[in-house]
């Protein structure tokens, strides 16, 4: 009985030593970025909240316009801002273009960078306008995307490939930027989780997990504070900026949204990250009766599903008209409310 007894011990032991060990190697992608994170030396950036909120909020009669994923698609970019009448040529600049849209708000829900090789020229231009806006009474918001975070968490992320090369090729270490070393870096680090204006919220994948403003800011100033861009409030699989189709939910997606809307506060979701969420690839698309609208047409070459678009939302009395606008002019109205 003895020797059994040992024999039923040593088979118990080497299962578990397999299960753990299965368990260690397929660990999901989100344990792999917070260890990575935990990794990083601290950060040299310490956030003002008063001046960098983690939510930005904005009540305005002003034009709203947003913009999805660029991913790196400079030239791309300097044309659709062009046709949406947002930028114009100007020597003068040190990036070549100045701001020429007035008292609108242009918002970019993230990703900026990666894949396509010009994320420098994008971030230049993206702050360039940032710091001319307001002089005409406009501004410039950018929110961070899941590529941000995930470079802020792990430079040498597989993602990050095309940057570290552009970045390589101007003498700048991926860390500088990682670490806040760098002036992109600090910027990165000062953009906001997501942005409600009026009564749309803007967000790069979305999903809020029924949260409320507060509860998200609350979150993300949490995370950011411990120097945790590889925390899985900020990318998880399920987090806001890295779920996928999060509306589907396991039953009603119309009630599961109202109760999300209702929770923010808002009426519409605004968001990228996901080029394929809707029916078709390349377009501006709303869903669920203008509940949730997909912002990310692919515009970079290195995906080339479009040339880009923008999301033109514009009010007047209790009047709002939702239209898309491709780098071609062509407008489409996606969705109309009226006395509401």
């Amino acid at each position: 009985m003895q020797i059994f007894s040992r024999k039923n011990h040593l088979i118990l032991f080497l299962f578990v030593s397999i299960v753990l060990t299965a368990s260690s190697c397929t660990g999901d992608k989100t344990g792999k970025k917070v260890k990575k994170s935990s990794e990083k030396k601290q950060s040299l950036v310490v956030r003002d909240w008063n001046k960098y909120p983690a939510i930005v909020e904005r009540n305005t009669q002003a034009e709203v316009i947003a913009l999805g994923d660029v991913h790196g698609g400079y030239e791309r970019l300097v044309d659709l801002l062009s046709v949406g009448g947002l930028i114009r040529k100007d020597q003068r600049s040190q990036v070549g273009y100045s701001w020429s849209g007035g008292n609108k708000i242009l918002v970019c829900t993230g990703d900026t960078i990666d894949k396509g090789d010009r994320s420098l020229d994008v971030l230049d231009l993206l702050m360039a306008l940032q710091a001319q806006a307001p002089g005409d009474g406009g501004e410039v918001v950018v929110t961070l995307g899941n590529h941000e975070v995930e470079f802020l968490a792990d430079p040498m992320n597989k993602k990050a490939e095309e940057f570290r090369t552009e970045l390589q090729k101007r003498g700048i270490t991926p860390e500088a930027i990682s670490n806040g070393e760098q002036p992109y870096g600090a910027w990165m680090m000062n953009r906001p989780f997501a942005a409600r204006i009026n009564d749309w919220f803007f967000a790069h994948g979305g999903n809020t997990s029924g949260r409320t403003i507060s509860e998200l800011a609350k979150g993300f100033r949490e995370a950011v504070d411990r120097g945790d861009w590889g925390s899985a409030f900020l990318i998880g699989d399920d987090s806001l900026l890295e779920a996928q189709k999060w509306w589907e939910g396991n039953g009603d997606s119309t009630a599961l949204l109202d109760a999300y809307l209702g929770a923010l506060g808002v009426r519409h979701i605004a968001f990228g990250h996901d080029p394929g969420a809707f029916h078709k690839k390349g377009v501006i698309e709303e869903a669920k009766d203008g509940r949730i609208f997909l912002i990310d047409v692919g515009m970079s070459p290195a995906i080339d599903y479009s040339k880009g678009a923008l999301l033109i939302i514009q009010s007047a009395g209790k009047t709002t008209v939702a239209r898309s606008l491709d780098a071609a002019g062509n407008k489409i109205e996606l969705w109309l409310s009226a006395g509401q």
